[in-house]
């Protein structure tokens, strides 16, 4: 009887490693087929010059890099809300009208070049940090945001920002 106590313990811990053994290889095996993304990144190229620029010209309610680096037909994806170009603009020109001492003292921007996996596809992100204060209540805001921009033909096609928008939704309630 006991003879058979080991031999069950056995075959069942051996049961037990090949189950284990099959699962390793299964998992090893999906992950050696992943692709990688893959690409270069840099941050003093034309697309990354444009964006910062873009930045800089909003600060002063200027839009002269915004109107060349920005197809007409880009898409504008704010908090997963889609506009046009022409509303973006006015609504950051906008911001002038609520906001004095608008400024952007934190930002990064870099571009990467995607290779043929990503379809070459060309794609700058911006971080940052808004400030600005209300000319209404005097109220300082303190906003960080991020952005995403995808080239084809050397314009902005397609634009996704992601930031709080607690201040505009305030100062634009106050005001109506």
């Amino acid at each position: 009887m006991l003879i058979f106590y080991k031999l069950e313990i056995i075959n069942y811990k051996l049961f037990q490693m090949k189950k284990l053994l099959f699962v390793l290889i299964v998992l090893s095996t999906t992950f050696s087929f992943a692709q990688e993304i893959t690409g270069k990144t840099r941050t003093g190229d034309k697309y990354s010059v444009a964006v910062s620029k873009t930045i800089k010209e909003y600060l002063k309610n200027q839009f002269v890099t915004f109107e060349n680096s920005h197809a007409d037909d880009a898409n504008f994806n704010l908090n997963g809300k889609m506009f046009e170009k022409n509303e973006v603009k006015d609504g950051w020109s906008m911001h002038h009208q609520i906001y004095s001492d608008i400024k952007v003292p934190m930002m990064f921007v870099e571009t990467t070049f995607y290779d043929e996996n990503n379809n070459n596809q060309v794609w700058s992100h911006l971080w940052g940090r808004w400030e600005g204060t209300s000319k209404r209540t005097g109220k300082v805001w303190k906003n960080p945001f991020n952005a995403s921009f995808k080239w084809v033909d050397g314009k902005i096609v397609q634009a996704v920002w992601v930031y709080d928008p607690t201040s505009e939704m305030e100062e634009m309630a106050a005001l109506q």
